[in-house]
C-alpha cells in the first residue's frame, strides 16, 4: 500500500462566536487537513465498469486505494480481512472468501486486473487506473507489454542464431 500524503490547507472562514458577540462579521484563518495521494482513472475504463456486480465494484475502488505506487495489490487474507471491517463498520454485508476470489477472476477476464506471477500478486491495469505520473504510467505499460512478447521474441532471436550459425 503506498503511503497517505496529506498538508493542511488554511482558508479564511466566519468566525461566528466572535461576530455574534461583536454583532461583527469577523472571519478568521482555519485550516483542513487534505489527502494529496491519488490515483487516476482513465477515460476508456467506464465500458469495463458497468459490468462489475456490486462486490465486483467494492473490492476494484478498495484495491485501487490499496495498491501501492506500481499497482500492485496482493490478495490476502489482510486485504479481506480490512475490507470486511470497513464493510461492518459502514453497516454493510461482508464477503465471503469465495465473493473475494471470485471477483477477482471477473476482474482478470474483464483485464482491470492482471494476475502475477506470485500467490495472489495483482496488479491494477494501469491502462485504466494509475498512481503516479504520466512517464511512470508509460513506463508500466511499455514493461508489461514488453514482458507479455519476450517469451515469442527470445524464441524468434534464438531460431534467427540457429538458422544463422547452420548456414
Amino acid at each position: 500500500m503506498a503511503k497517505k500524503k496529506s498538508q493542511n490547507l488554511n482558508y479564511l472562514e466566519k468566525d461566528v462566536p466572535k461576530s455574534l458577540s461583536e454583532n461583527l462579521e469577523l472571519l478568521r484563518f482555519t485550516s483542513v487537513k487534505v489527502e494529496t495521494t491519488f490515483f487516476k482513472r482513465y477515460y476508456n475504463s467506464i465500458f469495463l465498469l458497468m459490468q462489475l456486480s456490486k462486490s465486483e465494484r467494492v473490492l476494484l475502488d478498495y484495491i485501487v486505494e490499496e495498491m501501492d505506487d506500481k499497482n500492485y495489490i496482493t490478495n490476502s487474507i489482510q486485504l479481506r480481512r480490512k475490507l470486511n471491517y470497513m464493510l461492518t463498520k459502514m453497516g454493510q454485508e461482508t464477503y465471503a472468501d469465495g465473493t473475494f476470489q471470485k471477483s477477482f477472476k471477473h476482474l482478470c477476464e474483464i483485464s482491470l486486473v492482471i494476475k502475477n506471477k506470485g500467490r495472489g500478486l495483482y496488479q491494477i491495469n494501469p491502462l485504466y487506473f494509475f498512481k503516479g505520473t504520466e512517464e511512470e504510467r508509460q513506463k508500466t505499460i511499455r514493461f508489461n507489454l514488453e514482458e507479455l512478447n519476450k517469451t515469442p521474441i527470445n524464441k524468434y532471436r534464438r531460431d534467427l542464431l540457429i538458422e544463422k550459425h547452420t548456414t
